[in-house]
């Protein structure tokens, strides 16, 4: 890998391979078997500081930047995309929205818990059958007073039912559609806050997704996050910085696969000589590196473009975009290369490729990155 890495950040990358391997690993096709949520496993992660990598030292975190947290995504992922997703909406999604858009006095409640394990995150965005503050349970939020009462349902919420603290996205002015949007905090824990259901997904399963039902959930006007009609411009930032960390897990993911293509086509004979031989299989494994590698480049780019503070919104969809073609494409040719024992349950790639599929179809207005790139590239 020619990225110039730091010293920090190279041990970083070793500390999560080696966190991986000793934790994650053993117990990883469990966690996909059952889809039960590994909280054990999420524990030793705030004792790693994988919680709060990225977030200032002053609550908690432990300051080394964005790339180091895109560094430890990509070695999860390597050995269970379901940690890495955990991982990615807890603190790419949640935490990093209160950090960016909070104020002093929510930063100082929030994030300490979040970046010490006391509390998981989640981003609940996404609503039964329509765009967000479209559909028939879309959530508003009516101001009473000094509070606000929170009425609706959000749907395919990750980390919902296990999260303590929830980015909630809700209708200040209805009237206005999606620019009448807000976002706010709230606790886990808040009354009329329920789980209407945990809805079972092909793959990332120890991840869990929820439908979150809000009957009457009042909160105080102090948990509103930025200004009333920001939640767009709050949902549409988070999700851009989100992409970045959901391509390093397909890198994560991709290269496992391909590692353990590159294994098997050295193992598996035929016509007396390994399939490794035959230029159709060496063909399609050098075309996977290739794009891996251009990936991982990316990715790290795009991660500095974040620590260094510069714009990296067109970077980031241009990721979007590159990793869910790359992504899907590996795992295809991996499971090529396997024949029918990769297409069975007992190899890890079935895994990884149902995986793989879930980090690049989770709903977003990222969710068309050519309007993004175009955009940059016109205006």
């Amino acid at each position: 890998m020619s990225y110039a890495l730091t010293e920090e950040q190279q041990l970083i990358q070793q500390t999560a391979r080696e966190f991986a391997q000793e934790y994650v690993g053993p117990v990883a096709a469990d966690i996909d078997r059952t889809g039960a949520h590994p909280a054990e496993i999420v524990q030793k992660m705030a004792e790693h500081d994988f919680l709060g990598i990225f977030m200032p030292g002053e609550v908690g975190g432990a300051e080394a930047g964005y790339l180091s947290f895109a560094l430890i995504i990509e070695e999860l992922s390597r050995v269970s995309g379901a940690v890495a997703s955990i991982l990615i909406n807890h603190a790419a999604l949640a935490a990093y929205t209160i950090n960016r858009w909070g104020s002093y006095r929510q930063k100082q409640n929030y994030l300490p818990a979040l970046c010490q394990g006391e509390k998981l995150g989640a981003f609940a965005l996404s609503e039964p059958g329509a765009a967000p503050g479209a559909g028939e349970y879309k959530v508003v939020a009516a101001k009473d007073g000094d509070n606000y009462i929170l009425n609706g349902r959000k749907c395919y919420i990750a980390n919902g039912g296990v999260a303590g603290v929830y980015i909630v996205f809700a209708l200040t002015d209805p009237e206005a559609g999606a620019k009448g949007m807000s976002a706010f905090i709230v606790d886990g824990k808040t009354a009329g806050l329920s789980v209407a259901r945990n809805i079972e997904k092909m793959g990332l399963r120890g991840c869990q997704s929820a439908e979150l039902v809000f009957e009457n959930v009042t909160i105080s006007a102090d948990s509103l996050l930025g200004a009333e009609g920001a939640g767009m411009a709050v949902a549409t930032d988070a999700q851009a910085v989100a992409s970045v960390a959901e391509a390093a897990m397909v890198v994560g993911i991709a290269q496992a696969a391909m590692d353990d293509a590159v294994k098997y086509s050295k193992q598996r004979i035929q016509f007396r000589r390994p399939i490794a031989s035959f230029p159709a299989i060496q063909t399609m494994l050098a075309e996977m590196a290739t794009n891996i590698h251009l990936a991982r480049l990316a990715v790290y780019d795009a991660a500095n473009l974040i620590d260094s503070g510069r714009p990296f919104a067109t970077e980031a969809a241009m990721l979007k975009l590159f990793a869910a073609r790359i992504g899907q494409s590996a795992l295809i040719d991996v499971i090529q290369i396997e024949g029918g024992y990769g297409y069975s349950q007992e190899m890890v790639v079935s895994r990884l490729y149902r995986d793989v599929k879930g980090a690049v179809i989770k709903a977003s207005s990222m969710d068309f990155p050519e309007k993004v790139i175009a955009g940059a590239l016109l205006a």
